[in-house]
């Protein structure tokens, strides 16, 4: 989201505050040394969510950025997101470090496009850091509806992924070499499935990396209509 003046925050929060909720942390944990786990309660009877949504929360006064929700549950009024704090000088990580259990902050509801397939019979989620939350959201959904979750992560440290049940491909950061080779392989166990368009690849995160992965599975035989993507992030631009 772009950086505005702060008194057209101030007014976005005036005239649109049915869209946003006091929201209060209530737990946080340190999943690793560069992710955060932030548990808020809030009244959550109304709100409408579907996966790999966002939420925007204002991190200074000319600053918001979107997180994915997960573990969003309307009847405890409760819901989780991860924060990569990436760089203490970034805005984003500086706030969300920053927070403790007892502080309330207004926040803007879970909104976004369509993303989630339930029509699909195996749901496989594609990203980075930033798509730990959205990959959590679409693996609680396709669990739900009797549907096999896959995923595939860039990270620094995949120790994470056994932390937050989230079973899969991993890659080194940076080597599109060894994420390739991992869809390579999905894409024989399953050609069958993939053939009959019965998996939805998700792409969330980096852009850039995104593009390159579209542009694979493409190649590779895989409908354009099963492909799924939203940028989080792109190298070079602030607060995407």
């Amino acid at each position: 989201m772009p950086s505005l003046p702060k008194w057209i925050n101030d007014t976005l929060e005036n005239v649109m505050s049915s869209k946003f909720k006091e929201c209060t942390v209530i737990y946080t944990e340190s999943v690793s040394k560069d992710l955060r786990l932030i548990r808020f309660a809030a009244g959550l009877e109304d709100v409408h969510f579907e996966p790999a949504y966002a939420i925007g929360i204002r991190v200074n006064e000319r600053d918001y950025r979107n997180y994915s929700p997960f573990n969003f549950n309307k009847y405890t009024g409760t819901f989780d997101v991860i924060f990569h704090l990436h760089d203490i000088n970034s805005v984003g990580s500086s706030f969300a470090g920053s927070l403790s259990a007892g502080e309330t902050i207004k926040i803007l509801m879970p909104r976004g496009k369509r993303f989630f397939e339930p029509h699909a019979e195996i749901h496989f989620s594609i990203g980075d850091e930033t798509s730990l939350g959205s990959s959590l959201s679409i693996k609680e959904a396709a669990e739900e509806i009797g549907g096999s979750f896959v995923c595939l992560h860039e990270l620094e440290d995949s120790s994470v992924l056994k932390k937050l049940a989230l079973y899969g491909y991993h890659a080194p950061k940076n080597d599109i070499q060894s994420i390739m080779e991992a869809l390579n392989d999905f894409l024989k166990e399953e050609k069958q499935a993939v053939y009959n368009n019965e998996v939805v690849f998700y792409l969330t995160g980096n852009g850039n990396t995104m593009s390159m992965i579209r542009k694979f599975l493409k190649a590779k035989g895989v409908d354009g209509k099963c492909i799924r993507s939203q940028a989080y992030w792109m190298e070079g631009k602030k607060g995407l």
